[in-house]
C-alpha cells in the first residue's frame, strides 16, 4: 500500500502552486473513521455510532475498476483514508441526507480545517486518478444557498489544471488527446460565469487568434467560438498559460473583451448567453487546419 507521507510529498509541491484557498475550520462536519476505499470514489467510513456506511465523493467521478487506472485510483484513495479520522460535509436534504445508490454522498476531508491539502477529491484529482464532474448543478439552487454540488470546485478545479498540464495520471495515460498541446482543461458550466479553461501544454507560445475553434456539442454557428474572428492582431497563450473562455450574463455588453494576451492567465469574454448544458454536453476544440484535438465531456461515463 502507497504510504500517506509518499503520497503528501509527490503532491505538495504542484498543489502549493496553486492559490491556497483557506475554507477555515468547519465545526458542522461530521468526523468517521475510514475503514477502505472501494474504488477511486467511494469509500467505507465507520459513522460515530459504530456503524458502517459506504460514502460517495460529491463533485468528482473517478473510472472504476475495470477502466484505466481504476485500481490505482482505489490504492491511492485508500492510501489516504484508510485507518484516518476524516471529516465529511454532508447536504441535507428533506428526510436526511444526499444518498446515491445506498452511498452517502459527501466532501471528504482529513481535517476539519478545509484546505487543498485536507480535501481527499482534489488531492485524487492532482494526482491525475479522477476529475471534476458535478452532477447536474442548479443554478436556482446555488442562488438560494445551496451549494453544496459545487462548493469546493474553487479547490478542485486549479488541481485538474496541475495535472493535466503535467499529463499526470488520466491526462496521460488514459487519454484519446494526450498528444495534443492545446486543450480543455476544465469546464465551470453554472452560474452566471460559464467558464472554459483553455491550456497551452507545450513548450511554445501559441496564437489563439490563428483560428482556434471552440464548440459545444451542437456545433452550431452560434455556440461556436472562432477567436482570429474576434480578436486583433496575434493572441500568444505562454506555455503552460491558461485562457479562460467566460460566457453568461458576466459577459453581457463585454462580447469580444478580452484581457492583455501573453499572460500566464488571460480573460476572453465571449457572449452573455448561456452556452455550455448543466446536465450533458460536450465541448470540442479545432486546431487552424479543422483538425478535432481535444473533446471535454461531462458527465463522466465512468463505472
Amino acid at each position: 500500500m502507497i504510504k500517506k507521507v509518499g503520497l503528501f510529498a509527490l503532491l505538495l509541491a504542484s498543489i502549493l502552486l496553486f492559490s491556497f484557498l483557506l475554507y477555515g475550520e468547519q465545526s458542522d462536519l461530521l468526523p468517521v473513521q475510514g475503514i477502505r476505499a472501494e474504488d477511486g470514489d467511494t469509500i467505507l467510513v465507520q459513522l460515530p455510532d459504530g456503524t458502517r456506511q459506504a460514502v460517495r465523493y460529491a463533485s468528482i467521478n473517478a473510472p472504476g475498476l475495470g477502466q484505466c487506472l481504476g485500481k490505482d485510483a482505489q490504492v491511492y484513495n485508500g492510501g489516504l483514508i484508510k485507518g484516518s479520522k476524516l471529516w465529511l460535509d454532508r447536504h441535507p436534504i428533506k428526510g436526511g441526507y444526499e444518498m446515491a445508490q445506498d452511498r452517502l454522498v459527501a466532501h471528504v476531508f482529513l481535517s476539519s480545517t478545509i484546505t487543498q491539502t485536507s480535501s481527499v477529491s482534489t488531492l485524487l484529482v492532482a494526482a491525475g486518478l479522477a476529475r471534476l464532474d458535478v452532477f447536474n448543478p442548479s443554478d436556482t439552487a446555488i442562488r438560494n444557498g445551496d451549494d453544496f454540488s459545487v462548493r469546493y470546485a474553487d479547490l478542485i478545479i486549479p488541481a485538474q489544471i496541475e495535472a493535466a498540464r503535467s499529463k499526470r495520471g488520466l491526462w496521460g495515460q488514459c487519454d484519446s488527446y494526450a498528444e495534443s498541446l492545446l486543450i480543455i482543461a476544465a469546464i465551470k458550466q453554472w452560474s452566471d460565469d460559464e467558464i472554459v479553461y483553455i491550456l497551452n501544454r507545450g513548450q511554445q507560445p501559441i496564437d489563439l487568434a490563428a483560428g482556434w475553434i471552440l464548440t459545444d456539442a451542437s456545433g452550431s454557428e452560434r455556440n461556436s467560438l472562432n477567436l482570429g474572428e474576434h480578436i486583433m492582431g496575434s493572441c500568444l497563450l505562454p506555455p503552460g498559460g491558461i485562457m479562460r473562455i467566460h460566457s453568461g450574463s458576466i459577459a453581457t455588453g463585454k462580447g469580444d473583451e478580452h484581457t492583455a494576451c501573453g499572460q500566464q492567465t488571460s480573460d476572453f469574454y465571449w457572449t452573455g448567453r448561456r452556452i455550455w448544458n448543466q446536465d450533458k454536453d460536450e465541448a470540442r476544440l479545432y486546431a487552424p487546419d479543422g483538425a478535432l484535438i481535444d473533446v471535454y465531456t461531462y458527465p463522466l461515463d465512468w463505472k
